[in-house]
């Protein structure tokens, strides 16, 4: 079988004599496709998957080509650092890696408390937008947490029309990047203002329509598939320019706990990033 989980990161403890990116003790962390350095995503690229087409790295020691790793912003460690290569470069991706990127005075909407979502939130509260969010559980911890990160605005998805009110809350106008995420594609496509994007993560099948449901859309819709080693040092910059901190899940996973972690992280009851 193939060896599970996709983020890591830690110390370089051995270099070959011709590795010129890192040296003995960089802080680093994998890039979550192997051969996507920069450019469009291809198909030898999305094949590169770690921990899906190739062996992850739930274990203590990874051999990676130098190719593979990038340096992580020097103020998170490395349980920070870790939550990195998939969630947080796939929100950069939606935000600011397709036709145009979110600037000052934008409206960003994101689906739910996941990772993608926090750090979603956080990028577009950096680059000056107004952030609409939703959630399943008004009043409780996710709103606050949500609310903390930056949201402006927290609606429930639970309300059949939350689209419209998303953009009730944008005076008529909608929203202008919309990450969908949950399924919900006839209330993205009612939140999104003529000429916004939507950006579809995963595969956002629920019962609230299909991606087939937003074919009249007015605007652009495009899939996130993480991002490329380009996208993540770029991510990593900003990152670190705005001091930026991963949200990282209450409880603490350790190696011989992983399939346990795994389980939590399954459950739905998480808040943040689960590490192990």
């Amino acid at each position: 079988g193939v060896i599970p989980t996709s983020d890591c990161a830690g110390s370089v403890l051995a270099v070959g004599e011709a590795v010129s990116r890192v040296r003995l003790g960089s802080r680093v962390a994998a890039t979550f496709h192997r051969k996507w350095l920069k450019g469009e995503l291809t198909s030898i690229a999305e094949a590169s998957q770690i921990g899906a087409h190739s062996d992850g790295v739930l274990r203590q020691y990874v051999v990676f080509s130098e190719e593979e790793l990038v340096i992580v912003p020097s103020h998170l460690n490395f349980i920070e650092a870790s939550t990195l290569p998939c969630a947080a470069v796939t929100a950069w991706n939606s935000l600011f890696c397709g036709r145009r990127s979110v600037k000052p005075g934008d409206v960003v909407l994101t689906q739910g408390s996941g990772g993608v979502s926090l750090f979603a939130i956080q990028f577009a509260k950096a680059a000056g937008a107004t952030v609409i969010a939703t959630t399943g559980e008004l009043h409780s911890e996710r709103e606050n947490l949500l609310r903390q990160v930056g949201a402006n605005i927290v609606l429930s998805y639970r309300d059949s029309d939350w689209g419209e009110q998303a953009k009730a809350a944008t005076d008529g106008r909608g929203v202008d990047f919309l990450l969908e995420m949950s399924g919900a594609a006839a209330q993205s496509a009612a939140a999104l203002r003529v000429g916004g994007d939507i950006i579809v993560i995963g595969g956002s099948e629920g019962s609230g329509g299909s991606i087939f449901d937003m074919r009249f859309v007015l605007g652009e819709v495009r899939r996130a598939a993480v991002g490329s080693r380009e996208h993540f040092e770029c991510m990593n910059r900003a990152i670190s320019a705005c001091h930026l901190q991963p949200v990282i899940d209450k409880t603490d996973w350790s190696f011989e706990q992983a399939r346990e972690a795994l389980q939590h992280a399954k459950s739905g009851k998480i808040v943040g990033k689960v590490v192990i």
